[in-house]
C-alpha cells in the first residue's frame, strides 16, 4: 500500500492538511496514566473518600486531555477534506462513545426502578432522555441541579454532564479545523488555528470567571464556561505537533509545577469553592504541564510513573469507569436505609471496576475496533438512532416497573 502512494499524492495531502504529527505523539502511555489519575480523583470525590473533597477537578483534567488528543487526530485527518473528514470523525465518535453510554443509561434506569421502586426520583426518566441526546448538562441547568448540596440526592446520571459538554464542543471544533485546512495557506494553518483557539479560550475563561459567583449551577455545567478547558488542550496540541527539543530541566520544572498545582487544588478545593471560575486553571494548568513535559518522552519521574502498566490499564478503561461508577457510589445512599461505611465503599469500588472491565472488553472495545462497522456509514447512523431509542424506551419501561413496585 505504501508503494502505491506516489509523490504527487503525498504533496497534495500535505498541501491539504497541517504539518504531520510526530509518530511518537500518536500514542502516549503517560496520557493514559493521566486519564487514570483523573478518574481516580472523580470516583474518590463521588464516593466521599477522605482527602478527595476536591476530586471533581478530575473532570477538568479529562477536558484538557480530550482536547489535546482529539486535536492531534484532527490534524492528521485534515487532508481528507471537509465532508469526508467530518463524516469519519463523527462516525468514530459514535462508535467510541455511544454504545457504552447507552448501556449505562439503560442499566441505570432499570436498576434504579427495581431497587428504589416508587421512591425513584421522578425526574430520572427525563434526565435519561436528555442524556441520550448529549444534553444532560442543559437539563441539569434547567432543573437547577447541584450535586454538591448536602442532603439532596443527585440524579443518578449526573456524570453525563461532562460527556454532553465534550460532544457539544466537538459539534463545532472539527468544523473549524477542517475549514482552516481548506481555506488557509499551508504555512499559516497552525498559526491561524492557534490564534483562533487563543481567542476562544480567553472569551470562555472570562465568562467562566464572571458567571461562577452569580450563577454557580449554570457556571458548573455550561458549555460556554467549560469550552476553554478543552480549548487549552487543543491549543497545546498545536504547539507540540512535532517531537520537541528542549532541556531535561525544563520538563522537570514543568512536572514539579504541575504537581504543586494539582496538590494545591485537591487539598484546597471543596464543595463550597466558587468553581470553575479562575480556580479551574489549577487542575487545567497541571494537566497542560504534564502533557507538555511528556511530549519529549518518558524523561522525568512523573511521566515514567504515569506510564506504569497499572495506570495505563486504568486509563484505557477510564471511560467505562467514569460511566459506571456513579450508580455504584450513589444509589446505596438513596435507599430507605442508606448503605454506608467502608465495607460498602469497598464493595462499590470493586463493583465499579468489575462493571467497567466488562463494559470495556465486551462492548466498548469490540464496537470501537469493528472494521465492518467502520466501513458502513449507514450502520453507524442506525447504531446512534437505536441507542437513543433504547434509552428512551428504558425510561418508559422503568417508570412502569417503579409504579408497579
Amino acid at each position: 500500500m505504501a508503494i502505491e502512494l506516489t509523490e504527487p499524492r503525498t504533496r497534495r495531502s500535505q498541501r491539504a492538511g497541517f504539518p504531520p504529527v510526530a509518530p511518537q505523539q500518536e500514542f502516549r502511555r503517560d496520557i493514559q496514566g493521566m486519564r487514570a489519575l483523573a478518574v481516580i480523583l472523580v470516583i474518590g470525590n463521588h464516593a466521599y473518600i477522605p482527602g478527595f473533597a476536591g476530586g471533581y477537578i478530575g473532570v477538568d483534567v479529562f477536558f484538557v486531555i480530550s482536547g489535546y488528543v482529539i486535536t492531534q487526530l484532527l490534524l492528521r485527518e485534515a487532508p481528507k477534506g471537509l465532508r469526508r473528514g467530518l463524516a469519519d470523525f463523527y462516525a468514530r465518535r459514535i462508535r467510541r462513545i455511544v454504545p457504552a453510554a447507552t448501556a449505562t443509561l439503560v442499566g441505570t434506569m432499570l436498576v434504579a426502578a427495581l431497587v428504589l421502586g416508587p421512591s425513584i426520583n421522578p425526574d430520572l426518566p427525563g434526565d435519561v432522555r436528555w442524556a441520550a441526546l448529549f444534553a444532560a448538562n442543559l437539563r441539569l441547568i434547567a432543573t437547577g441541579s447541584n450535586y454538591f448540596v448536602p442532603g439532596i440526592h443527585p440524579s443518578l446520571i449526573t456524570q453525563f454532564w461532562s460527556l454532553a459538554v465534550e460532544e457539544q464542543f466537538y459539534l463545532v471544533f472539527p468544523l473549524v479545523v477542517f475549514l482552516i485546512a481548506r481555506f488557509t495557506a499551508p504555512r499559516h494553518r497552525l498559526r491561524v488555528l492557534s490564534i483562533t483557539l487563543g481567542a476562544a479560550i480567553a472569551l470562555s475563561a472570562l465568562w467562566s470567571i464572571h458567571i461562577s459567583a452569580s450563577d454557580p449551577t449554570a457556571a458548573y455545567y455550561s458549555p460556554f464556561t467549560r469550552f476553554w478547558e478543552l480549548g487549552l488542550g487543543c491549543f497545546l496540541a498545536t504547539l507540540t505537533t512535532q517531537r520537541p527539543t528542549r532541556p531535561l530541566w525544563s520538563e522537570r520544572l514543568a512536572v514539579l509545577l504541575g504537581l504543586a498545582l494539582l496538590v494545591f487544588a485537591l487539598a484546597g478545593l471543596n464543595a463550597t469553592s466558587t468553581y470553575p471560575g479562575w480556580l479551574a486553571w489549577l487542575p487545567c494548568g497541571a494537566a497542560a504541564l504534564f502533557i507538555w513535559a511528556g511530549a519529549g518522552g518518558a524523561r522525568n519521574v512523573v511521566t515514567r510513573f504515569l506510564s506504569a502498566p497499572p495506570l495505563v490499564y486504568l486509563g484505557t478503561i477510564s471511560y467505562s469507569l467514569y460511566l459506571t461508577h456513579y450508580i455504584w457510589v450513589t444509589l446505596p445512599g438513596q435507599l430507605a436505609s442508606p448503605l454506608t461505611g467502608w465495607p460498602w465503599t469497598l464493595l462499590e469500588l470493586g463493583g465499579t471496576l468489575t462493571t467497567a472491565m466488562l463494559s470495556y472488553h465486551l462492548l466498548e472495545n469490540p464496537i470501537r475496533r469493528s472494521k465492518r462497522l467502520a466501513a458502513d456509514g449507514v450502520a453507524i447512523v442506525l447504531v446512534l438512532l437505536v441507542s437513543i431509542a433504547a434509552s428512551w424506551t428504558a425510561a418508559i419501561i422503568a417508570q412502569r416497573i417503579a409504579h408497579l413496585g
